[in-house]
């Protein structure tokens, strides 16, 4: 057998996505090592026989994490290292976990917290053999894969990976400074499109609005020389249909059995850009009017009326929704220089089923951006001739943003 050196990783820390895999060596071939099985595959281009793992000394059968971590399964650990112990975790909130180790006489034992009541996990501290209560994840982690390490002899343990999440700020919409931004009525009202219900000739009073406290901001886009809410822009509501009574004159609604993810009020976005002759760029904007970048952490999403019963009935523009059909909304970050750094995407129509519930889309990896564009990529049958011939809203609520 081959001799194989385990690279020492367990005195590096990890980062915030904590590897799931030891890189170890023999002879120049370079394998890898998963957690999860004992199985060393090759990861050279040209692959050569995998070597058998490595033997490590233990005085145990196995050891699993349980808990509400792991749906109150055994979730096997791998034995990494002469008496070392290793499993991946999810820090979720509010989950617990605790050690189970099987002897080699099949009998069971359990490590966790010293004391009569649960205990806040630690990045690193020493598991009381016995104990029959567990580990509490707080709140405020990080949701990144986090590697867990026991050491059978000391019944030490070590969380790699484990980090604080940044705190962030919720614009959601509410009070009475976002309450005088709802037009009435929902098309062709004064806010949106101006007095005479035909846009805003000059750039004076045209519809924009602003978060005090983390300078988000929109305004009406500008097409063939006048502001509108059809040109794109993003709009205050707290408007309801049916989705049988969806359509351009309830724009603005959610349907009725929707509540607003929280509060009343929420964001209804307009606009896409297709590539069409037949269509200016409208897609909605949402920047910092201060110019500063900023990360923004994620969003809750989901469709109007309109968007509903045109993707289920059809309408004079568009074909109902068939198996095929899928449409994902898309959220590309800019910098400052109007340089993309990169695009989120969620998928609001799969077939023929529609997003109808409220869905958390996480927008961290954009980074700090000054820019946020909303647009779609849609299937062929939403394509009319014209270009994009869905309904191009999306209603919005409870926007986070690291502070």
């Amino acid at each position: 057998m081959k001799k194989i050196f385990v690279s020492l990783l367990m005195v590096m820390p990890l980062a915030a996505s904590a590897q799931s895999v030891f890189t170890v060596e023999s002879n120049g071939q370079k394998y890898s090592f998963p957690l999860e099985s004992t199985t060393i595959t090759v990861t050279d281009d040209e692959p050569t026989q995998p070597a058998q793992a490595p033997v490590y000394k233990s005085n145990l059968k196995g050891v699993s994490l349980f808990g509400k971590a792991t749906t109150f399964q055994f979730k096997g650990m791998s034995l990494i290292a002469d008496y070392m112990w290793a499993g991946k975790l999810m820090p979720k909130a509010d989950d617990t976990f605790k050690f189970q180790a099987t002897t080699n006489t099949g009998s069971d034992l359990y490590f966790g917290p010293e004391g009569d009541a649960n205990a806040p996990i630690a990045v690193s501290g020493t598991a009381t053999k016995g104990s029959t209560k567990f580990y509490t994840i707080e709140s405020g982690y990080q949701q990144d894969s986090v590697l867990v390490v026991f050491n059978e002899r000391t019944a030490q343990y070590s969380v790699m990976g484990l980090v604080k999440e940044a705190p962030y700020y919720t614009i959601d919409f509410e009070g009475s400074k976002w309450s005088a931004l709802i037009d009435t009525p929902e098309y062709g009202g004064p806010l949106l499109y101006g007095a005479d219900g035909g846009g805003f000739s000059k750039d004076e009073g045209v519809y924009e609005w602003t978060d005090e406290v983390t300078s988000l901001h929109s305004k009406l886009n500008n097409a063939w020389g006048s502001w509108a809410y059809w040109s794109g822009g993003a709009a205050i509501s707290n408007y309801h249909c049916d989705i049988a009574d969806g359509g351009s004159n309830t724009q603005l609604s959610l349907p009725t059995e929707t509540p607003a993810h929280s509060g009343d009020n929420f964001l209804v976005t307009y606009g896409y850009n297709d590539g069409s002759p037949y269509a200016t760029d409208s897609r909605a904007i949402l920047d910092f009017q201060d110019g500063v970048a900023r990360q923004i952490k994620g969003m809750w999403i989901t469709n109007n009326s309109y968007f509903l019963h045109s993707l289920t009935q059809g309408d004079r523009f568009n074909q109902a929704a068939t198996d095929d059909t899928f449409i994902d909304v898309t959220f590309e970050g800019f910098d400052a220089a109007g340089i993309s750094q990169g695009i989120v995407k969620y998928r609001i129509q799969d077939g023929k089923k529609s997003l109808t519930d409220w869905a958390y889309v996480d927008l961290s990896s954009l980074g700090k951006i000054n820019t946020l564009k909303i647009n779609y990529e849609f299937s062929k049958d939403q394509d009319n001739g014209a270009g994009f011939a869905a309904p191009a809203y999306l209603v919005i609520d409870d926007i986070e943003i690291y502070k």
